[in-house]
């Protein structure tokens, strides 16, 4: 069989590995660019100053994965004894220039700024983390509640906006690299907290295990790609359009003009990619038009470089994601407090081990808000990232009715919650339908999701302090203490200190 794999991100070099070296099919890798991989982009760092011999390898778009959640990708890892490194995975946003900052390593950072120990927003904050933490795994396994937006389930709930502005709606943003207007309200709560879950990050205690590859992604990329005929691989060439030419043949074209017939075409680009190419052929079905162009596509631009104004003002905030956010006045006049752009600044060094004190910072900003420093800036890369809203949830559960009809499959990461695992799986998946079983290298695995552990005794907490009026007492014998602490705070060292305390009494 001759099979035509058209995109060589994550998908299509999981779907061209398995076909190339489990099967005997002749298996050609279409990609638009001259660089394959995707979102797997390694590219050499050199510091400010110093000679390229001098530099290091950083990952600009895919840099961490865990073991629970990437089970497929890991096997493909331990198959080709790739080596794999350890990290961490931390978090801080930092509002307004540094007017605003918190990260949740431990209590030194999220009390950065030493005079929020006062401030009734932040210990509520603080509180509505672990409550949502403890309790928002029950929607999970709730089938009523399968409709329901984050942004309904929070209302419902009484979650603050202090936890909405400065942890839930940063958080969802920077996960999927998609900018707050976009994800914020819409985003299916069931989607979001399975996720989370599956992640481990709604743990109240302990940390997830985090893991980065040494020498980047180039080198798994490079690995499959080795054992691809150099005939096979074409690369800066465009499909221009795909069409079904009778039962079992596919006719593919390229923008330049170059036809080739195939018995099977796999779609391993994004969606709206695959849309355009099938439109510009012939036979296209209403369901593929239909379901196709349900999904959307947020592009963000990557920036290479060492600028620590893009990182927190407070040295004890940085971490491995840092969510940089100005507050705006919506079309209303009311103050929003995060814009309608993502912008993430990654910690290279700690996330990939590179040395500060040899290196200097290396920084990788999704979307600055402001150019890097002249002579800071490295390089710059485009990614998109799918909209994973209502609309993509809803097609995802429509595309089986698609899948692997007229000779065609579709794989991508948009397909399941956007990551690197789930490209890669879905790669998998649109192979070995087209190979035997006792031919696979190891079982795949598509079932990713966990089922989420026992926290009854933390939600029934929670429940109990909610349901009898606790909180409300709680709440406001605790705002009066720390607005007294923090008169005594003002006599003491007066408003030099830029202390702003807010009494909030707010009756639940």
């Amino acid at each position: 069989m001759k099979v035509a794999v058209i995109g060589s991100g994550v998908s299509g070099l999981g779907a061209s590995w398995l076909l190339n070296e489990y099967s005997e099919h002749e298996v050609h890798l279409y990609e638009v660019d001259s660089r394959p991989g995707g979102h797997a982009n390694t590219v050499k760092f050199t510091p400010p100053g110093k000679k390229p011999e001098d530099g290091v390898y950083v990952d600009t778009g895919f840099i961490v994965f865990n073991p629970s959640t990437y089970p497929n990708f890991i096997k493909y890892l331990n198959l080709h004894a790739i080596k794999i490194l350890p990290t961490e995975m931390t978090f801080s946003v930092s509002r307004d220039g540094g007017l605003f900052e918190w990260a949740g390593s431990n209590l030194m950072t999220i009390f950065c700024q030493p005079y929020r120990l006062i401030d009734p927003n932040m210990w509520r904050l603080i509180y509505d983390v672990l409550r949502f933490n403890a309790c928002a795994r029950s929607i999970i396994t709730d089938n009523s509640d399968a409709e329901l937006s984050i942004g309904e389930y929070m209302d419902r709930e009484g979650y603050s906006d202090s936890f909405k502005d400065n942890y839930l709606i940063p958080m969802t943003a920077c996960i999927w690299s998609t900018p707050p207007d976009k994800c914020a309200l819409d985003f299916p709560a069931r989607t979001l907290i399975q996720f989370l879950n599956n992640h481990h990050l709604l743990q109240i205690t302990g940390k997830p295990s985090w893991l980065t590859l040494e020498g980047g992604s180039r080198v798994y990329v490079n690995k499959i790609l080795s054992k691809l005929p150099k005939a096979q691989l074409h690369l800066s060439t465009p499909v221009q359009s795909v069409s079904q030419v009778g039962q079992g043949s596919v006719r593919l074209t390229t923008a330049s003009g170059v036809t080739e017939s195939y018995d099977h075409v796999i779609f391993a680009c994004h969606s709206d990619t695959a849309l355009s190419i099938l439109q510009a052929g012939e036979g296209i079905t209403e369901e593929e038009q239909r379901i196709l162009s349900m999904f959307q596509w947020n592009r963000n631009e990557a920036v290479l470089h060492s600028d620590i104004e893009l990182m927190p003002k407070s040295r004890l905030a940085w971490s491995c994601w840092n969510y940089l956010t100005q507050s705006v006045l919506d079309s209303q006049g009311k103050r929003k407090a995060n814009s309608n752009q993502v912008s993430l600044t990654y910690g290279m060094n700690d996330l990939q081990h590179i040395p500060e004190a040899k290196y200097g910072p290396v920084l990788v900003t999704l979307n600055p808000p402001f150019e890097p420093r002249e002579g800071t800036l490295a390089g710059r890369y485009r990614y998109d990232h799918p909209v994973l809203d209502a609309g993509a949830v809803r097609a995802q559960k429509l595309m089986r009715t698609i899948q692997r009809t007229r000779s065609i499959s579709y794989a991508g990461a948009y397909l399941r919650y956007g990551f690197h695992e789930d490209g890669f799986a879905s790669g998998l998946d649109a192979a070995r339908h087209l190979i035997p079983r006792e031919a696979l290298p190891f079982e795949i695995d598509l079932d990713v999701d966990r089922k989420p552990p026992s926290a009854w005794a933390a939600a029934a907490f929670f429940a109990l302090f909610e349901g009898t009026g606790m909180k409300n007492l709680v709440g406001f014998f605790g705002s009066w203490v720390l607005a007294v602490v923090g008169w005594c705070v003002w006599r003491v060292f007066g408003w030099g200190r830029q202390l702003r305390v807010e009494l909030k009494v707010k009756q639940e």
